[in-house]
């Protein structure tokens, strides 16, 4: 038994499914190739507890935008860490974070922090609801896991059935529904809360830019959920790369390049609500998170670090499609270049599913680390990309020739 192998068993006996994030739980599928635990990480490479090496393109599900253990920001950390982590009073650094997201995202008049996304949308909810004196949201996308975005499990997740009347889901990218509910519950609703991509095949904004249209004739408000595509899609977002600007807006995993910090912004009739009532939390000005943010932002600025994460992530899917016409498979790169994927497109899904699994199982065999999409980083460099498409393409070949042996043994794999 491997060294992760019995940490894990350990862990299960402490820790429900040993991890303390659902997406981070081993897939059974993958027992003999995925890691169960990463016990150090450098640049965009990772080690597990056995010391093998993975070229890494999960990214700890997407805040590390520069690389694991980049110097400028740690050692930022450091500097701080010798003034002090939490005070009786705000820190200066709080204003300087807060100037440079001002600058940076379109919408940003007002700038408060949290800790994680979910932090950040359910403060930006409330907001809403204490501006317009509505109770009843929209919701369209993942947006954490507390209660007002949990309501589609209910009442087995421990969330109150009675929440329903008061949420209502619009499957992302359903213009048709969006217009119906809006116009269903319209002098009801506060807000609609939107992810404004969805990591598929529509890279064009045009949800998103519904919504807005939508939102702006019924007098609702438009709250963006950035947690993911802030600060990594563009420097200043999907608001940027869009031309969209939300009334309220979420970030925080790309932010800090892994420490904890989150944002909630907006225009200044919404934010200003926050005189009104109580909403805040103790570790919110924690300052050395908030001095991560301020070096990775800064970073961001000065080196052009999403020009590299388009230019890499496209080379990544010119490699995806120049290796599906060589192993003639029906495939194609899909996606926006920072999270690309290769798209299997055959008329027969269950084979598309099991293709897809077997090629991920071979990827991590083989020192590769991606599940679903290839998140870019900085410091991804031309030979990492081109190593990895070796190995994709390899693991590609391997993936063909086992899936007739395992048709009838290896289930579809739905994510």
């Amino acid at each position: 038994m491997k060294i992760s192998d019995r940490h894990f068993e350990e862990a299960l006996k402490l820790i429900p499914w040993g991890t303390q994030t659902n997406a981070k739980r081993p897939f059974p599928q993958f027992d003999d190739t995925m890691p169960k635990f990463i016990d150090r990480g450098k640049g965009c490479r990772i080690w597990d507890m056995e010391g093998k090496e993975y070229i890494d393109f999960r990214l700890a599900l997407g805040p590390i935008t520069l690389g694991y253990c980049y110097d400028e920001v740690d050692d930022a950390v450091r500097e701080q860490m010798k003034k002090g982590v939490l005070f009786s009073m705000a820190s200066p650094l709080e204003l300087e974070l807060a100037q440079l997201l001002h600058e940076a995202i379109p919408n940003a008049e007002m700038v408060r922090f949290m800790k994680t996304g979910e932090d950040a949308n359910l403060c930006n909810v409330r907001i809403a609801r204490a501006y317009t004196r509505r109770d009843m949201i929209l919701i369209s996308g993942y947006h954490g896991y507390p209660d007002w975005f949990a309501v589609d499990d209910s009442p087995k997740n421990g969330v109150p059935a009675i929440l329903k009347d008061y949420v209502k889901i619009i499957p992302w990218g359903n213009c048709d529904e969006a217009e119906r509910l809006i116009k269903q519950y319209n002098e009801r609703i506060a807000c609609v809360v939107s992810i404004p991509y969805d990591q598929n095949e529509d890279i064009s904004g045009s949800y998103i830019k519904h919504l807005r249209k939508l939102t702006q004739e019924h007098g609702i408000l438009l709250v963006m959920d950035e947690v993911w595509t802030g600060f990594r899609l563009a420097y200043g977002g999907a608001q940027e790369l869009y031309g969209v600007k939300a009334d309220l807006a979420s970030y925080a995993k790309a932010m800090a390049n892994g420490y904890p910090i989150s944002t909630y912004v907006g225009k200044r009739q919404y934010m200003e609500t926050l005189n009104t009532f109580r909403m805040t939390t103790t570790y919110a000005g924690e300052t050395l998170s908030i001095a991560a943010a301020i070096a990775t932002l800064k970073i961001m600025k000065r080196e052009k670090v999403h020009d590299h994460l388009n230019a890499m992530g496209r080379r990544l899917m010119d490699g995806f499609n120049r290796i599906a016409a060589e192993c003639g498979v029906q495939a194609h790169a899909a996606g926006l270049p920072p999270s690309p994927y290769l798209k299997f497109d055959t008329p027969d899904k269950d084979y598309n599913e099991r293709l897809e699994y077997l090629w991920f199982r071979e990827l991590l065999r083989d020192g590769v680390f991606v599940v679903l999409r290839w998140f870019i980083c900085y410091s991804h460099k031309p030979s990492d990309i081109d190593e990895a498409l070796e190995k994709a393409q390899k693991a590609l070949k391997q993936a063909l020739e086992a899936e007739p042996k395992e048709r009838e043994t290896t289930k579809p794999f739905y994510w």
